[in-house]
């Protein structure tokens, strides 16, 4: 596939001979559209420049940049390659006047918007006037950026700035929101994909855990947006929410063969982000909504299961993975159990699935932290909600990997557990927990989304 570079100027020397116009190059090259139109106007709204003359200094400059791609490129040749130099030569003399013609392309569409043209664009929204330029000048930034790590930090730049353009679109009940949300899916895949490439190398780390964390700070944002948008625009903002969400799960275990704990202390927060959002999904009944939530955070509990043996096999800080996860799955399963009065009869099995993952989790953890001798102030056992009947915590707590067994009714409590409810039904702190009152483990290891600079 061409580069958009090479595009624009095909596009640009047809339009100029007069073959094609401005709409034609559009049709042709229809799924880069939103990329290329604010290029392309920008470019033909420059006027010819004058004659313009290379300084001495950008002469010797250029010559010893030229200088040394030659002796790179020369350097990785092999033997069998030096039958083909005449022909090598004459294409790169062909690349490098290309690529000189769209430097100086750019370089004149840099002129033509900075300043208080580009400057005044960047308050622009969708459907404004100035809203192209605002695209254009990002386009350039892009195309003038080299460096891989760096190019994906300037999307998830880009993708924050189309968080911002959806919120007041949403605000103002314009019809333009959906432009905002294509252009912010079109950069947090193109982060993604990038991020995936780099795994392996130095810079993948940092690189992985930043994009992780994108995710984290964009999706209470999403949220927020999609209530208030309308109906149409809110189904679009739940994919884009989906998309990240399942995307953050590779840029997790990439972040998870570098610094488990990392990886570990993300993905719990952005389960907790998942059960909270399918709580209010559920009581809005918004069962769509509640359904892809739920899903999210199944997904997340097996890429916690992954998390865990990859952090066990290489002895890195397991023993603190092993004990955040039986932190946050206590408070998860109480969660759970909430959420599963209020599902109707046929999602029940997806959050039985969600509780037994949970506690499987939880025991792995267990038994790992007692192998090693360690001591913790939380139960062997996973503690299931009072909110979920009998025979169903039965059926959870069956043939786990540790010892579970259900407690038997006492005088005077109220099912499995014993200690009694909170009035109207609601659990007391330390059922809510499955801690003692006098035993209450530290928070979750939290991430708040405006913490993280992206």
């Amino acid at each position: 596939m061409k580069k958009i570079a090479d595009i624009l100027a095909l596009c640009l020397e047809d339009i100029a001979s007069g073959r094609s116009t401005l709409e034609d190059c559009l049709e042709k090259y229809a799924s880069l559209r939103q990329q290329l139109e604010p290029l392309l106007k920008i470019a033909l709204s420059i006027e010819a420049p004058g004659d313009i003359k290379p300084s001495a200094a950008f002469k010797v400059r250029t010559r010893a940049h030229l200088l040394e791609e030659i002796h790179a490129r020369r350097a990785k040749a092999k033997w069998w390659q030096t039958g083909f130099v005449a022909g090598a030569q004459r294409t790169v003399r062909f690349r490098w006047s290309r690529a000189a013609a769209i430097v100086v392309a750019v370089l004149l569409a840099v002129s033509a918007i900075g300043g208080g043209t580009a400057y005044a664009s960047q308050d622009s929204l969708p459907g404004d006037v100035m809203y192209p330029v605002k695209l254009g000048t990002e386009n350039v930034r892009l195309m003038l950026t080299a460096d891989d790590a760096s190019r994906v930090r300037l999307k998830l730049a880009f993708a924050g700035t189309r968080l911002q353009e959806m919120e007041a679109l949403a605000d103002m009940g314009s019809d333009k929101i959906s432009v905002a949300i294509s252009g912010y899916q079109h950069n947090m895949k193109a982060a993604f994909v990038e991020t995936e490439q780099l795994e392996g190398e130095d810079a993948s780390a940092s690189l992985s855990e930043t994009v992780a964390l994108a995710v984290s700070c964009h999706l209470p944002i999403l949220c927020r947006i999609e209530d208030k948008a309308p109906e149409e625009d809110g189904e679009a903002i739940e994919r884009a929410q989906e998309m990240i969400g399942e995307r953050q799960i590779s840029v997790l275990r990439i972040l998870a063969g570098k610094n488990p704990v990392r990886a570990t202390e993300i993905k719990l927060d952005v389960m907790q982000h998942w059960l909270e959002r399918a709580d209010v999904a559920l009581t809005e009944a918004k069962i769509g909504g509640g359904e892809m939530a739920l899903g999210q955070f199944v997904a997340l509990c097996e890429c916690g299961n992954e998390i865990a043996q990859c952090a066990h096999g290489s002895k890195d800080g397991f023993n603190s993975i092993d004990e955040m996860n039986m932190q946050c799955t206590s408070n998860h399963l109480a969660m759970l159990g909430a959420i599963y009065k209020k599902v109707p009869a046929d999602m029940k099995e997806s959050v039985e699935r969600a509780m037994r993952l949970s506690a499987e989790g939880y025991c792995r953890a267990s038994s790992s932290l007692l192998a090693a001798g360690m001591c913790h102030n939380l139960p062997e056992k996973p503690q299931l909600s009072d909110d979920i009947p009998v025979k169903v915590r039965e059926r959870i707590l069956d043939n786990l990997p540790c010892e579970t067994t259900l407690p038997e009714e006492t005088p005077g409590s109220n099912g499995p557990g014993g200690g009694g409810s909170a009035p109207n039904g609601q659990l007391n702190e330390s059922q809510q927990s499955g801690y003692a009152p006098w035993d209450v483990p530290p928070p979750c290891p939290s991430s708040a989304p405006g913490q993280h600079e992206v």
